[in-house]
């Protein structure tokens, strides 16, 4: 009989972790289901976004003036200009010697002594002064 009592409890168990998990997962789907209604209401009440072209900085009429001619004198008049965009500026040189002069501008601050070569330290167990013969003997660390 305590096989079967045994048994029962574990099954019990089993069924309550269970349900703990269908739970949980009701409730995440049920606020994820809020959050995602929410955010849907939101894009369509919210503003259309302002015209990018007035954000992005203005190309000088010269350089598209430049730039069309060339395209016409390299497809003999064939080609046309749809686009013109500047591209983002790179500096990869210039925050590379930047971090390398903040860097340097340390000095030689290594600190080698931060880890000590060696064996890791290990504290050996002292034998009780009230078992040795002097009970005088001081503990030390």
């Amino acid at each position: 009989m305590i096989l079967v009592d045994a048994l029962g409890f574990v099954l019990s168990g089993f069924a309550l972790v269970l349900a703990t998990l269908a739970l949980l997962w009701m409730v995440s789907a049920a606020i994820g289901r809020v959050f995602a209604t929410t955010t849907r209401h939101a894009m369509r009440t919210a503003a259309p976004p302002p015209d990018q072209r007035s954000a992005m900085p203005t190309i000088p009429s010269t350089h598209v003036a430049a730039i069309a001619a060339a395209v016409a004198v390299v497809t003999d008049g064939r080609g046309r200009v749809v686009t013109v965009r500047a591209p983002g500026h790179l500096a990869a040189g210039w925050s590379h010697e930047g971090r390398s002069d903040h860097a340097s501008s340390h000095g030689n601050r290594v600190r080698w002594d931060w880890a000590m070569p060696g064996p890791p330290h290990t504290d050996h167990d002292l034998p009780d002064p009230a078992l040795t013969h002097g009970a005088d003997h001081k503990r030390t660390q």
